[in-house]
Formats: C-alpha cells, sequence, structure tokens
C-alpha cells in the first residue's frame, strides 16, 4: 500500500514539474516575438522632425535647403555643389547650413522618412540616397530598393518598416513642405534661403560663392 502511495507521489510530481517546464517554455517562446531582439528602436520623432544641420551654431550665416530626395537637380547640387560649399564655408565655421524636406511625390516622402529615421546616420544616409537616385526612384518595387541601400548604412528591413509605418513622421514632412511654401514661397526643388535672398534651382558653386562671400567677408 505504501509502494502504491510513493509510485502516485511520484506519478503526481512528474506530473507537475513537465507543467511547469511547459508553462516556463511557453513564456519564453511568447517573450522571443516581443523582446528586444524583435524590437525596433527608432529615435523620437520630433528628434527625428527637427532641423539638420551641419556647421557652427555660431556661424555669421545660415543657409536653408529645401530639396526633395528625388529631385535630379537636387542629387546634382549635393553631388557636385555642396561638397564645395563645406569646404569654403561650412567646415570652415562661416555658414551654418539647414536640411529641410520638399517632398515632391509619395516616393520621395518615403525615403525622406527613411533617412529620418536613421538618427546619427542622417548625412550619411542622405548621402547614399542621393547618390543611388536612379536607382530607388523610379524602382518597380522602391521600398526594397531603398532597403538595400541603406543596409550598407547599418538600417534593417524591420527599422525601415516601423519607420514608413509612423503616420507623425509622414505627416510632419508633409507639415514641413507646407512651412516652406507659406514661410518662403517655395514652390520647387532645390531651393536655398540665404539670408534675405530666395534661389530657386540649381546653381554652380559660383553662384553660391559670390552670395556667400558677400555675407561673410
Amino acid at each position: 500500500m505504501i509502494r502504491n502511495n510513493r509510485l502516485a507521489l511520484t506519478r503526481l510530481l512528474a506530473i507537475a514539474l513537465a507543467a511547469v517546464a511547459a508553462a516556463c517554455g511557453g513564456n519564453s517562446t511568447g517573450s522571443a516575438g516581443v523582446g528586444p531582439s524583435a524590437t525596433v528602436q527608432l529615435p523620437s520623432v520630433d528628434s527625428m522632425l527637427a532641423d539638420k544641420v551641419l556647421g557652427s551654431a555660431s556661424a555669421a550665416v545660415t543657409m536653408i535647403e529645401y530639396s526633395s530626395l528625388g529631385c535630379p537637380h537636387c542629387a546634382s547640387f549635393h553631388a557636385a555643389t555642396l561638397p564645395q560649399i563645406r569646404t569654403a564655408y561650412i567646415d570652415t565655421g562661416k555658414v551654418r547650413f539647414i536640411y529641410r524636406d520638399f517632398p515632391l511625390d509619395t516616393t520621395a516622402l518615403a525615403a525622406a522618412m527613411v533617412a529620418r529615421c536613421s538618427g546619427d546616420r542622417y548625412f550619411t544616409v542622405l548621402d547614399q540616397l542621393y547618390q543611388t537616385q536612379a536607382t530607388w526612384a523610379g524602382s518597380a518595387n522602391p521600398t526594397s530598393a531603398i532597403k538595400a541601400i541603406v543596409a550598407t548604412a547599418g538600417m534593417t528591413g524591420a527599422e525601415v518598416d516601423a519607420c514608413l509605418a509612423l503616420a507623425d513622421l509622414r505627416n510632419g514632412l508633409t507639415n514641413m513642405r507646407t512651412a516652406g511654401q507659406q514661410q518662403y514661397g517655395v514652390s520647387g526643388t532645390p531651393t536655398f534661403i540665404i539670408g534675405s535672398q530666395n534661389i530657386a534651382g540649381e546653381f554652380p558653386f559660383a553662384t553660391f560663392d559670390d552670395v556667400l562671400s558677400s555675407l561673410t567677408q
């Protein structure tokens, strides 16, 4: 009788331990789907929508660019002219450069959102997107093309998907365009606001050199 009681107790303990093991295993599996490995960390929307700036805050002149990532003239400016402006004026502390988005279509808006979601990598990702504009802007699947491009800067596909789902970011960039229209009369890209001057269109470095040199002497 005692032997039978011991066997019954052993079986009950085994069943209880199996139940505990199954519960821990279930919790572990459930946590994996919502744990840190599956969570995408993006900057705050406020920080993403803040002005993106190159140069010293104490620079004598501020130069604002309104630009669309899908605009070929904007890509040309960023490839050929902005590096010269950086060397002559921004890196020397004379000019503070502010980049603002003025997306001309939904694809350019998506690219702008992804760049803004890249955090400290912003200008690196921005340059990548301008340099590869012909690849993603005309792609049948621009999101996949953008993912492949920004992966080289360390952004994951999950980050891109989470970024593009941010309605507040999308609305914020749309409002940025509207503000440019209302405050400065921006109607196309690229447009540059330098002091009281509104310079619309793609121009060579010499044009900007004339304007900036007169303001920084």
